[in-house]
């Protein structure tokens, strides 16, 4: 059994379940293990049973719940050398220091039919990565939200997943005409900000040649984007490039089984 299930994707907070077989782990646990428990309960399981935490970096959204879990249920949590060192001098991870395993870019960790390799994305943080999930089937997932532009070792780590979870931020337009003031829509607009749209829309047609059947897109602004309009976004970015949605599957970052 397989399942990749966004339970929370957002500005306001991520956690992404993943389970192969018996093993269930989340990546994030950026909302409060009171939401956690109940959104995985919703898919028939606890987080007593969830055997590890991935974490891509410190910023509150992706780290909410982790102290609160780490206290409760004594869960490894996988996280960068540079954000755990930050979470733990500012006292946000105190009952998590017991339980943090450091993996940084180019590092991997195996467990029970789930193996885990790290990449560095480019974002704002004392150190932000993503994650390439692999199975003993021989499927994979890639992971990765968090980054103003896909790099080279980004697009590499995510050629060959069957499934991949991107970040589709903001729509362009609707950032500069809203309501953030300048700093903030530089600092989304950034080489270390947040992909928009057209970014992901425009790196969809080469993650489809290389094996992509499936495509989630995540971590939408609640301000600067709708889900409708990344998904016709990207969608009109695979019909320019004359590949049809049975071809390369699409969907907005909810709660969805694989």
């Amino acid at each position: 059994m397989k399942k990749i299930i966004p339970l929370f994707s957002g500005s306001s907070g991520n956690c992404t379940y993943i389970r192969y077989n018996d093993e269930e782990i989340l990546v994030d646990a950026g909302v409060s293990m009171k939401m956690i428990e109940c959104a995985l309960d919703s898919v028939n399981t606890s987080l007593s049973r969830i055997k590890a935490i991935f974490v891509t970096h410190e910023h509150t959204d992706h780290i909410k719940g982790v102290e609160a879990i780490s206290k409760a249920y004594r869960i490894p949590v996988y996280i960068n050398g540079a954000s755990a060192e930050y979470a733990v001098e500012n006292g946000i991870f105190c009952e998590t220091q017991k339980y943090i395993n450091e993996k940084n870019a180019g590092d991997s960790v195996d467990l029970d039919g789930i193996h885990a390799d790290i990449f560095r994305t480019p974002h704002d943080s004392c150190g932000s990565v993503g994650y390439r999930f692999s199975f003993a089937d021989k499927s994979s997932f890639g992971y990765a939200t968090d980054m103003g532009y896909i790099t080279k070792t980004t697009a590499e780590m995510l050629f060959g997943c069957e499934t991949v979870l991107l970040e589709s931020n903001h729509d362009v337009r609707m950032l500069k005409n809203g309501p953030y003031p300048y700093y903030l829509k530089h600092r989304i607009l950034s080489d270390k900000g947040h992909l928009s749209n057209d970014a992901a829309a425009g790196f969809l047609p080469y993650l489809y040649e290389k094996g992509a059947k499936k495509v989630i897109l995540a971590h939408l602004s609640e301000h600067n984007n709708t889900p409708r309009l990344a998904y016709e976004t990207n969608v009109e970015a695979l019909k320019n490039a004359g590949i049809s949605t049975e071809e390369l599957k699409i969907t907005v970052a909810m709660k969805s089984v694989i």
